[in-house]
């Protein structure tokens, strides 16, 4: 029997400046927590990059677009300290691709890096760790401790609601507001408002507005860890939440935020209790019907019952009852069914508490507590 041909790997030449080992696991991770941060826009090559920093027993990896970044750590075996970049895009997918097992990284001073995993190897083009640039530390003016989930789970409850007009870049962002010992998430597009408030520690002096931009709002819920605390440091142009594990820091919206609470009705004539799970796939159904031509649904009420319909005359139409608590007289009401569906994936509570006083005024919806949801009705 013929010996098997021998595999020679040639390694960059020059002088190595980093060498590490880690988990195919962890390099994935720590590269998937900060890949989105990546810009596409970006005209610095730098940033187009992941930085890649060996210290201590930890990977260090940073993004950045200039105006969000997210660095975050994982375990490694660190041989030789030193750091890199690699383009971002193109790590993730042979990071994702590797088998399982170890990952060997070795940087040198020509820019190349080696990278293999059992078999597997690859040369890779890399910049000098200097090419890159770091974002500021925030220059503390507030601080807020949370609970990671509490934060997480706020911001997907009001972000949905934000606008999408670029010309009203104030209204893109989620609001954080403190006032009087309560913490406020609110998001509107002029059509519809979100809120979640909830009380700080009893001895919280803080008072003030910010406006979080809504990339980084969406990048929280992929970053931060699952569990634990987040520590909240506010200046007047940036803010950064951290765990144990990642920070994120971003530059936030310029502007003042509008009057929100102006719209929210002081009171409400009528009131429906409804089985919130019931309630939403009952929407997606019937909205299956729903064109551009006619994009509103209808809610019927009359005793203990709520009929959902909706026609188009591209399609066809679409009805189904559901059972609810309401003893008040014959009601009809039409809505955008994206706006009165979007909050109840987001929300936990069994019953949905809707507020009305006529077919043309705001309806309040509540649920889980500190939760309000305003939206308008559409007419006809």
């Amino acid at each position: 029997m013929k010996n098997p041909p021998l595999v020679v790997i040639r390694l960059p030449k020059g002088i190595k400046t980093m060498k590490l080992t880690v988990t195919k696991e962890n390099f994935v991770n720590g590269i998937k927590r900060v890949v989105n941060a990546v810009s596409t826009k970006i005209t610095l090559p730098a940033l187009s990059n992941i930085l890649i920093e060996a210290e201590g027993d930890t990977l260090v990896f940073t993004a950045s677009d200039l105006e969000i970044s997210i660095r975050t750590v994982v375990p490694a075996i660190i041989f030789e300290p030193g750091a890199t970049t690699l383009p971002a895009k193109k790590i993730m997918q042979i990071a994702s691709e590797l088998p399982s097992g170890d990952v060997t990284l070795e940087s040198f001073e020509d820019e190349n890096v080696a990278l293999s995993c059992q078999k597997s190897y690859f040369k890779i083009r890399s910049l000098a760790a200097e090419n890159f640039q770091k974002p500021e530390d925030v220059q503390e003016e507030w601080t807020l401790t949370l609970p990671v989930q509490d934060l997480l789970k706020s911001l997907s409850k009001v972000s949905y609601a934000k606008s999408e007009d670029e010309s009203r870049r104030y209204l893109n962002g989620v609001l954080l507001s403190v006032r009087s010992g309560v913490l406020t998430f609110a998001a509107t597009d002029g059509r519809r408002l979100a809120l979640v408030e909830r009380p700080l520690e009893a001895d919280s002096t803080l008072d003030g507005d910010i406006i979080l931009p809504a990339k980084a709002a969406n990048e929280l819920s992929r970053s931060l860890d699952s569990s634990g605390d987040v520590k909240i440091l506010i200046s007047q142009s940036s803010i950064s939440f951290s765990t144990s594990e990642t920070t994120v820091t971003s530059k936030l919206v310029e502007g003042t935020y509008p009057n929100y609470r102006q719209v929210i009705p002081k009171v409400s004539k009528q009131q429906v209790l409804i089985p919130r799970q019931a309630f939403a796939e009952t929407l997606r159904r019937v909205s299956l019907v729903v064109s551009d031509s006619s994009s509103s649904i209808r809610l019927q009420l009359s005793d203990n019952t709520l009929t959902v319909s909706a026609n188009s005359a591209e399609v066809g139409e679409s009805s189904e009852p559901i059972e609810i608590e309401y003893s008040g007289e014959k009601f009809e009401i039409s809505f955008n069914p994206q706006f009165v569906g979007e909050p109840l994936r987001y929300l936990d509570c069994e019953l949905l508490s809707m507020q009305f006083s006529d077919d043309l005024s705001p309806v309040c919806l509540t649920g889980d507590e500190g939760f309000l949801y305003i939206i308008m009705p559409m007419r006809g």
